[in-house]
């Protein structure tokens, strides 16, 4: 490793390692060497005074115990800051301190000790107990997670240990216990060819009801095919990308559209037909395996959920994306299709997330309550790390929080009607109907607090419209800075997500004359926006927006405009103009819709439905690739109503539901 350092203390230790019986390896280590400084002897110089000696060293005292607890204190942070960058959490200082104290209390259990049996959390008390855990910097959740157990004495993984299999494992301290291990038909009596690293887990009131395993690598391709077509499995759930962060993470298993069929050994997989929704995609593949010798060729239909919005070690930023994935998969499910096979890249994080939300949330339907930590602990039992950072944690309980306020909101499009008329009654002693406490229930949910700091800045005030309707930094859109112009990366606009998760709309403010009209262009622009939806009243006033393209042509900065031509249909005026950047001399054609049939009367909406649900149709079939920006005159309720129809059109047309809360809640959370 280089030098040794002159100026270092160094000490060491000797490890051996003995072969033992049965292939085991018995390691002994030898106690700390002294101290040693590879540096010349220091010689000191002769006292002068014995007063002065002692206060030099009392200065020096003082000072060396300042560095230490100046150092101890930033190798604390520095700790728990990776630790909680591991597990996907902020902790502060204060935090780190008070855990500190706990572990010298002997408070904090170690997590390799017996886990406490924590009682269940009834339903009625599930927000409350979100919101405890969640204080402090999600100090409680922090606590609790720690406590969850990372190995058992009864528990061994000696098979994923076994030098034959190492090259199996995806990660090296992912293992598969040799207790809940799917064991593969031995091939020839080679040793090893029964393994593959994969669990039997339990589920609710079902004892094997998944089998979770890692993403499948290039060399073990043809286990994974051989576990499905021996266990006789049906169903596999993907809850990992090919690649994220730049790195593997699952190798291809399935054939596509233009591959027809892969070859994996003696099983031949073929792609039958997929279908897109919003958060996944459902492909139906078949399965032929070639028997012995024989030519026999028996077949199986497999179908693939794949879940496309979860990064590694993340959780989704919306619950009911998965909540809605597990529902479709226990539609189904049944127990003639044997376990459901779960993957996504080690198989513990994502796959140990989603198996404990399917497992408690039939809890939280059956009993009325959840028991959260012993039901992570008992899936800990059956494969290692299942439910493995923080992040995951706390999601399984903002999932289930959010079942406990407001259940499944989800309508069939055949009963549509009924329900809207359900929610529309008002019961016997109620003064509300369904659907105003709906409505109520979701205003009142405390959401997490997202800066906007930018947007209610005082150098950036006279640009928005109105002070409480403000983007969010996270998601607002961020103008091309102007040489020479400070602050003119700001326009009150936000990237809104679609049906399919990307950024299909941006919601803007009217623009507002002499002072964001050329901002608004700029956006149009840079964006490379064609579709825009005006959904306000044209002239001057309040709650009325301005004529902000030309009649002929107008330049702002660099941003030239020129109207081309209109058409009056019967909901709505389409104008056609030009957007060209002057410097780069980029063209693109933008198609404006000027919706008409808004009534005057502020809070009131449309009585016709029809020309919304044209001027969706209209919108959506020429965006193309780029966003639509839909602006009204602070940008909330009439561009959110537009946006939200737009999502639930597609959804129907998709899915042949409807989830008008959940949507809804979305776009709350956005703008």
């Amino acid at each position: 490793d280089g030098q040794l350092d002159t100026n270092s203390n160094y000490t060491g230790f000797v490890e051996v390692i003995v072969f033992g019986g049965e292939h085991m390896l018995i390691p002994d280590y030898s106690s700390y060497f002294e101290t040693l400084q590879p540096g010349p002897q220091v010689f000191h110089a002769a006292e002068s005074s014995q007063f002065l000696t002692i206060i030099l060293e009392v200065m020096i005292v003082l000072i060396l115990v300042v560095l230490i607890l100046l150092v101890s204190l930033c190798l604390l942070q520095k700790y728990t800051k990776q630790v909680a960058e591991a597990q996907g959490v902020e902790i502060s200082l204060r935090n780190s301190l008070r855990h500190l104290c706990r572990s010298l209390r002997g408070s904090h259990l170690p997590v390799s000790s017996s886990p406490p049996d924590m009682a269940p959390i009834p339903a009625s008390q599930l927000p409350a107990a979100y919101l405890e855990r969640h204080r402090d910097s999600d100090y409680g959740f922090q606590h609790e997670f720690e406590m969850l157990p990372d190995s058992f004495p009864d528990r061994t993984t000696r098979a994923s240990e076994a030098r034959e299999n190492l090259y199996k494992n995806r990660y090296p301290d992912i293992k598969a216990y040799d207790q809940t291990r799917v064991r593969l038909a031995q091939i020839d009596s080679i040793a090893g060819s029964d393994y593959v690293n994969a669990n039997f887990v339990v589920g609710y009131k079902e004892r094997k009801k998944f089998i979770c395993a890692q993403g499948p690598m290039d060399n073990t391709v043809c286990d994974f095919w051989r576990m499905i077509w021996e266990q006789h499995l049906e169903l596999i759930l993907m809850l990992t990308n090919l690649e994220e962060y730049s790195k593997t993470k699952c190798a291809k298993y399935w054939a596509d559209k233009t591959e027809g069929e892969k070859t994996y050994g003696d099983i031949t997989i073929s792609h039958v037909q997929e279908k897109r929704y919003s958060d996944y995609i459902i492909r139906e593949l078949k399965m032929v395996r070639t028997s012995g010798g024989s030519k026999e060729r028996e077949s199986r239909s497999i179908i693939q959920y794949h879940f496309l919005v979860w990064k590694d070690f993340q959780a989704p930023e919306h619950p009911s994306g998965i909540l809605k994935f597990i529902r479709r998969v226990n539609e189904a499910y049944s127990l003639e299709k044997g376990p459901i096979l779960v993957h996504c890249s080690a198989g513990v994080g994502r796959t140990g997330t989603l198996v404990a939300l399917d497992s408690l949330l039939q809890q939280l339907e059956g009993e009325g309550q959840v028991a959260i930590f012993n039901t992570v602990c008992d899936l800990r039992h059956q494969r290692n790390f299942l439910v493995q950072s923080l992040k995951q944690y706390i999601f399984v309980y903002r999932a289930l929080q959010e079942v406990a306020q407001f259940g499944n909101t989800e309508i069939k499009a055949s009963k549509l009607k009924l329900s809207l008329e359900k929610l529309r009654q008002v019961d016997n002693g109620k003064e509300k109907s369904k659907m105003e406490e709906e409505f109520e229930r979701m205003i009142q949910v405390v959401e997490e607090r997202k800066s906007h700091s930018v947007g209610g800045g005082e150098e950036n005030s006279v640009k928005n419209r109105n002070e409480f309707v403000i983007p969010y930094d996270r998601n607002r859109v961020i103008l091309t800075p102007v040489p020479s112009r400070e602050h003119s990366t700001y326009i009150n606009a936000s990237f809104i997500e679609g049906y399919d998760n990307s950024e299909s709309f941006i919601i803007t403010q009217d623009p507002i004359m002499e002072i964001t009209v050329a901002d608004f262009w700029r956006m149009i622009s840079e964006q490379g926006i064609n579709t825009l939806v005006m959904l306000s009243d044209l002239g001057e006033g309040l709650r009325k927006c301005p004529r902000y393209w030309p009649d002929d042509e107008v330049t702002h900065d660099h941003i030239r405009v020129k109207y081309i031509q209109s058409e009056s249909c019967p909901y709505y005026t389409r104008r056609e103009l030009c957007v060209t950047n002057i410097k780069t001399e980029e063209k693109q054609q933008v198609t404006q819709y000027q919706y008409n049939g808004w009534p005057t009367v502020e809070g009131e909406v449309p009585e016709v439905t029809r020309g919304l649900i044209e001027l969706v149709d209209q919108t959506q079939a020429g965006a193309g690739s780029s966003a639509v920006v839909v602006h009204c005159h602070c940008g909330s309720d009439r561009s959110s109503m537009f946006v939200a129809l737009s999502v639930l059109v597609q959804q129907v047309r998709t899915e042949r539901r409807v989830d008008v809360c959940t949507t809804t809640r979305k776009l709350r959370a956005q703008r």
